[in-house]
């Protein structure tokens, strides 16, 4: 079974609307969990699943370009507070959409009680383009973000860390709905890029319960796995930063796709 089999399976599937799919998306509660497995495997859990699922489409496109631009500070608090697990934490990040032009600023904030809320403001995609290293956050996004208190102390020394680029193509079952990214890609200042390059990162949204996809990727030896894009992908670029929690994802699925520009 070849790597573009299981994009070979997506293009036969039925298309479902973004109206459609976020209405069956917010019917209930949802817990996320995340799968890294090679596009062979993913082939296999699709033509093992029960029912066929349905394929986001959009202006007759199925797979999307994203763009996302995190910041941090200079001693990278953010990431840090991810790195050692503590109970309160955030993550600012800007987000573009290629290939539908939309773009926002995203604040995650994590409770002592563990559940993680992202909070959204869409801008013009001209605000989000391509800032220089260590830039502040563009002034819009910069009054949005200053409006929660869990972020304002860090707020005056956020600078852009990180860019991370991405396909992402969107799936609707009958008790879930799983995004499947690929191609992902984590650049920092200097030129310097690490990415999953031979690794898809599988995200299923579902009740409490596990949900078709979920059973489907443990019958073929599939666990869930902590894995965020912006930590590993910095823990991969700067080897002094502490990273066990995501020592076997680096071991396994993250390597060097672009070294530094000359004379950077």
């Amino acid at each position: 079974m070849t790597a573009a089999a299981w994009e070979d399976i997506a293009s036969g599937l039925e298309p479902v609307s973004l109206t459609a799919l976020d209405a069956a998306a917010s019917l209930q509660r949802r817990v996320d969990r995340k799968y890294l497995v090679t596009p062979e495997l993913w082939a296999a859990v699709l033509r093992d699943l029960p029912e066929s699922p349905r394929v986001l489409e959009m202006d007759g496109l199925r797979r999307f370009r994203y763009s996302s631009v995190y910041y941090d500070t200079p001693d990278l608090a953010a990431y840090r507070a991810a790195a050692h697990r503590r109970p309160r934490r955030f993550k600012v990040r800007t987000r573009r959409y290629v290939d539908t032009g939309g773009a926002a600023v995203e604040v995650k904030l994590r409770s002592r009680t563990g559940d993680t809320v992202k909070h959204r403001l869409w801008l013009p995609e001209d605000e989000v383009l391509d800032p220089a290293p260590r830039a502040a956050l563009p002034a819009r996004a910069r009054q949005f973000v200053s409006a929660f208190p869990d972020v304002s102390d860090a707020l005056p020394t956020l600078g852009a860390t990180l860019t991370t680029t991405y396909d992402r193509t969107t799936l609707l079952t009958a008790d879930a709905r799983v995004t499947v990214d690929s191609h992902v890609t984590g650049t920092d200042q200097y030129g310097v890029a690490v990415g999953f390059t031979r690794t898809l990162i599988v995200e299923t949204k579902s009740p409490s319960r596990a949900g078709d996809v979920d059973r489907a990727l443990w019958r073929h030896g599939a666990r869930p796995q902590k894995v965020s894009k912006y930590c590993t992908s910095l823990a991969a670029l700067e080897p002094t930063l502490p990273s066990n929690r995501w020592s076997r994802t680096l071991r396994g699925h993250v390597s060097l796709v672009q070294p530094a520009l000359a004379g950077a």
